[in-house]
């Protein structure tokens, strides 16, 4: 049995309200989101920048599985609403999202509060343009039971959550809001490969090679597979950074991406945590 079903839902309402009043502001929303999708499973979770996605708060990508993994993606638009819990999320805002949303592609509207019930039926009315509704207390529950700012009986803990946010900052000195999250996964280290983020990947048209600076630390130039969006050449790196032992132990490892355009390099930031 999950913890949160141990919870009455006027116990749920309370610690809706709780969460809600955490957040100080929607960008501070946000950036949890970043970190709960993340945990969730998504890769490549990224804050937007505001003027130039028409509102949408946040872009993911869900890999398959195996074999089809580069192949069988979903791209996600995420709108996020940090709402009062009585301040119900409405039809428009739901219709504004879809608006928005490239065809192939999901969305995903995330709040705080509640959906109305014509909210609910535009979610869904549109098999091309599906949006996935996560309200208030489907994410407390969540959180609740993947341990995120909650400890057990449960109780909200803003310890917890600030250390949900803030666990890899002792790597983390470059502090751009526009930095890609994703996971160097036991496939790529086996490979000998690391996954481009495809924001990143379109950079660098052309180019058959491409300076990486790793946790500011250290300077690698890495070889271009452009038809299968991945950097090679990566050996070295993985066994400097722990995550390619010289017994070939295989540790996956959380990082964030950044490219900066002046210096025209790639910034990798790899956690100290293990996946």
């Amino acid at each position: 049995m999950k913890i949160s079903e141990n919870l009455s839902d006027k116990e749920i309402k309370q610690l809706q309200k709780t969460l809600y009043e955490y957040f100080e502001t929607g960008y501070h929303f946000e950036e949890f989101l970043k970190e709960y999708l993340i945990k969730m499973g998504l890769d490549e979770v990224q804050v937007t920048q505001r003027s130039k996605d028409g509102g949408i708060d946040l872009k993911a990508i869900r890999k398959g599985v195996g074999d089809f993994s580069d192949i069988d993606i979903i791209h996600y638009y995420v709108q996020a609403k940090r709402y009062k819990i009585s301040s119900k999320i409405s039809v428009n805002k739901v219709r504004e999202l879809k608006g928005t949303i490239p065809f192939g592609y999901k969305g995903m509207f995330i709040t705080t509060s509640f959906f109305t019930n014509d909210a609910k039926s535009e979610a869904i009315n549109d098999p091309s343009k599906p949006v996935v509704l996560i309200n208030g207390e489907a994410l407390i529950r969540s959180c609740i039971d993947n341990q995120i700012g909650f400890v057990y009986l449960p109780k909200f803990s803003a310890k917890e959550m600030d250390s949900f946010l803030k666990h890899d900052s002792d790597y983390v000195k470059y502090k751009a809001k526009n930095y890609i999250e994703k996971i160097i996964t036991a496939n790529d280290i086996r490979a000998r490969i690391i996954s481009c983020p495809s924001a990143i990947m379109s950079k660098l048209d052309g180019r058959e090679e491409v300076d990486v600076i790793i946790n500011d630390d250290k300077e690698f130039t890495f070889s271009i597979n452009k038809g299968r969006n991945y950097f090679a050449k990566v050996t070295e790196c993985f066994r400097e950074y722990g995550l390619l032992s010289d017994d070939n132990v295989i540790t996956p490892r959380k990082s964030k991406w950044y490219f900066d355009d002046k210096m025209d390099k790639v910034f990798i930031y790899i956690g100290k945590e293990n996946v």
